[in-house]
């Protein structure tokens, strides 16, 4: 999962601190987490991930206390596969954080892009300035644009005013689809954001665009008859938005997803995991 958020966020604030739980609870739901490597929000999501890698092998005698587990090599493995760095070159940038396990280095900010595209199975953004924002809404076009497939974007924010006008200003103007405004969920804390991630992936394991309009999702385990009834309603009334479908086993696909807004294929996903 992406953690984007500013470098100049201070370690003792609020923000850094949500960054910091964030990425306790992501860690502790399975998922590796991604950041640009550098300071601020950055440094805090990544170094919730060693923290709680640190306590874990505590907890569980492979160590005899949290700096003895930041010693031992299964640290340094369990760091390298959940602590992720990708670095931009900026002179006031200059070094890692220490709490990242592997990391790359880019000059381009749009190859970095791509790269945290096509890592990761989500985007949470914390507050921050241009480079957050840039961040945020490419991965919002990617998606709206079926360049990348559906996945959880999260803002992160106690006060999330800013952001919530200029999204319904560009709906009410008919800039952007209504129904894409589902693509970001906003919520106020980083326990929530890890939640809605998790809630996202309960039952759904992959989703994949096979060719244009061909929407492929794998799920984990076969959908019960009720919830199966469920989503076929939910299809066959925006039957027009999603295209012909096909419920199978342990998969859905739209053979010819018109492409009006993935705002709609987001509902059939949330039926899916309730």
């Amino acid at each position: 999962i992406s953690v984007f958020g500013s470098a100049r966020t201070k370690e003792g604030t609020p923000e850094y601190a949500a960054a910091y739980e964030l990425g306790k609870c992501l860690y502790r739901d399975g998922f590796a987490v991604v950041t640009g490597a550098s300071c601020g929000i950055m440094q805090a999501a990544n170094q919730g991930v060693a923290d709680q890698i640190a306590q874990s092998l505590a907890e569980i005698g492979k160590a005899p206390t949290i700096e003895a587990a930041r010693r031992t090599k299964v640290y340094q493995k369990f760091l390298k596969k959940y602590s992720v760095g990708l670095k931009i070159s900026l002179p006031f940038e200059a070094n890692n954080n220490p709490f990242v396990g592997v990391y790359a280095t880019f000059h381009y900010f749009m190859v970095r892009k791509f790269f945290f595209g096509t890592l990761s199975s989500g985007f949470i953004a914390c507050e921050g300035g241009w480079g957050t924002r840039d961040e945020l809404f490419e991965m919002l076009t990617l998606v709206q644009t079926g360049k990348a497939p559906l996945m959880p974007i999260l803002y992160v924010s106690a006060d999330p005013e800013h952001l919530l006008r200029d999204i319904h200003f560009t709906a009410e103007k008919g800039y952007i689809h209504r129904e894409d405004v589902r693509l970001l969920e906003v919520v106020p804390t980083a326990r929530e954001a890890a939640a809605k991630v998790k809630q996202f992936y309960k039952r759904i394991d992959r989703i994949v665009q096979m060719r244009h309009g061909f929407i492929r999702i794998y799920l984990k385990e076969p959908l019960e008859p009720s919830l199966t009834d469920e989503v076929m309603k939910t299809c066959e009334s925006l039957i027009e938005e999603l295209g012909p479908y096909g419920i199978y086993p342990k998969r859905v696909d739209f053979t010819n997803f018109p492409h009006r807004s993935y705002g709609f294929m987001r509902q059939v996903i949330d039926i899916i995991n309730r």
